[in-house]
């Protein structure tokens, strides 16, 4: 089941929704998020039918923009069009490919607020859902780091969670992806960029396995 998420993530977040801002071709790969001097969209471009459809394609006059880089590591197959497609529908401009692989999108800075409210909630969603009282899961705890969601310490029956039929491995392919969509809109850097699993025995208290994604990911 572990091979099977981790490699499911890898691809996943080549295809989920990565979006980037293009700066210059000379930017080194990372997640930073900073403040672009890169103009509105022109008045011309915002009258276009598809960009009438979104009232926030850009940002008004005098609104702070920031840039998203999305790092090569993401990009490994050219799935531009796949990564960009969540922050074009966000309202980003000048999606461009650099020349390291990494991918560069202008956004403004209350778009961008809204990416991470909507991944904020969304984890959290998840991870109440762990704690419910209704979840029949071999997971048994959560805990996380609330500022970054980069470490998770998850309690399990062990014997139920590493069974054939188990399909718990799912709940932290959710958690993973999010996660990970969650540091790149922050601006974590690309060294940084990590999500950390610790399997804990609730029988024994001891952390029987840790995986860390995206490094985990290529030796799958």
């Amino acid at each position: 089941m572990k091979k099977v998420w981790v490699v499911a993530i890898a691809i996943a977040l080549l295809t989920a929704g990565c979006s980037s801002n293009s700066g210059d071709k000379d930017n080194k790969a990372s997640s930073s998020v900073e403040a672009s001097s890169t103009p509105s969209q022109s008045p011309e471009a915002s009258s276009s039918p598809e960009a009438s459809k979104s009232p926030e394609a850009s940002a008004a006059p005098g609104e702070e923009e920031v840039n998203i880089v999305f790092p090569a590591s993401l990009n490994q197959n050219g799935e531009v069009e796949g990564m960009t497609a969540e922050v074009k529908e966000a309202g980003a401009t000048n999606i461009v490919t650099n020349g390291d692989g990494s991918v560069t999108a202008t956004i403004s800075q209350k778009n961008l607020d809204k990416l991470l409210e909507k991944y904020h909630s969304e984890l959290m969603t998840m991870i109440e859902g762990v704690h419910s009282e209704e979840n029949a899961s071999s997971i048994k705890d959560l805990t996380y780091d609330e500022d970054t969601f980069q470490e998770y310490d998850i309690t399990v029956d062990k014997a139920a969670y590493t069974s054939a039929d188990s399909m718990d491995g799912l709940v932290i392919f959710g958690l993973a992806m999010q996660s990970m969509m969650y540091q790149i809109y922050s601006g974590v850097e690309e060294t940084d960029l990590k999500v950390t699993f610790n399997l804990i025995d609730e029988s024994t208290g001891e952390i029987f396995d840790t995986t860390v994604l995206p490094e985990a990911a290529p030796a799958q």
